[in-house]
């Protein structure tokens, strides 16, 4: 007849059997050892029936050894275990790694490995080792998937940044740059930074601003547009609007911005003459 003692230890481990069923990770453990044997391949190693498992193997297949872990270990990762090994009985840390494994098939797997150690109570200078393997690679996937997702996102934004504030070159030093839509403190600064970064690279001595695709501003647009003329001068270029509309005009005018440093043409062919012209007398003098 069992005793209470035997009982609780009974149902103890009937809970942690099942436990451990119910979680899919696998459980590893290391008897009584020297801690420089922890890096011997052939000590013997306890594996649950999910540890081989969750490599392809049956428990049979699958020898209670170090070598049949190590082996199935990424080649390009093993460096990566070791390490975490070697940090816990240098630091005294639990043992943590994420890395990959190989499976019966050949097919990488992802793996997170939790353990610890403690002194053997029964053999004086040597531990135990306890813990557990998780397949993460479900994660993985996804986080890869979530990492692609963002690059592809920035990469279209960059694209379509660039599509809304397209900067095309018209002669040898004049470039002309087409707005349409709205233009917002955001795209103002886009702008700006393509612009000055155009004029440097191409060595633009004009940059036309065609605004025939603009229906109006407020004040912060012409504010925008203020600091965008005196950036480009600071370079030793000059900027030149063109396709203004009469709406556009007349507000600009009643908003009280500093109208004198805008040099403005009716649409982008005169624009275009006009710098050809300065640009000729500019040469010639």
């Amino acid at each position: 007849m069992m005793t209470n003692d035997e009982k609780e230890i009974r149902r103890l481990l009937e809970r942690y059997a099942m436990a451990v069923a119910v979680s899919g990770d696998g459980i590893w453990e290391y008897p009584a050892i020297d801690p420089e044997q922890a890096f011997h391949r052939n000590i013997p190693v306890h594996y649950s029936e999910r540890f081989p498992e969750l490599l392809g193997y049956d428990d049979g297949e699958f020898p209670q050894v170090a070598s049949s872990w190590w082996d199935a270990i990424h080649p390009e990762d093993l460096s990566a275990s070791s390490k975490a090994i070697a940090d816990h009985f240098i630091t005294g840390k639990p043992i943590f790694a994420e890395y990959r494994v190989l499976n019966r098939q050949g097919e990488i797997r992802w793996w997170q490995v939790f353990g610890d150690s403690m002194p053997d109570a029964d053999n004086k200078g040597k531990i135990r080792a306890i813990g557990v393997v998780r397949d993460i690679t479900a994660l993985k996937l996804a986080e890869e998937t979530a990492r692609n997702q963002l690059e592809l996102i920035t990469r279209q934004q960059k694209a379509i940044r660039a599509l809304s504030t397209p900067i095309i070159q018209l002669w040898d030093n004049i470039i002309t740059l087409p707005l349409v839509g709205t233009i917002n403190s955001e795209r103002a600064s886009e702008i700006m930074d393509r612009l000055l970064a155009e004029v440097v690279r191409l060595r633009a001595r004009y940059a036309i601003m065609d605004m025939t695709g603009v229906d109006s501003v407020d004040t912060t647009t012409a504010e925008q547009l203020y600091r965008i003329i005196r950036a480009v001068g600071l370079l030793g270029g000059q900027v030149r609007l063109s396709g203004l509309n009469p709406a556009i005009a007349q507000t600009m005018t009643n908003l009280g911005v500093d109208i004198s440093p805008f040099i403005s043409h009716r649409n982008l062919q005169d624009a275009l003459q006009a710098c050809l012209r300065d640009s000729d007398r500019f040469v010639t003098h």
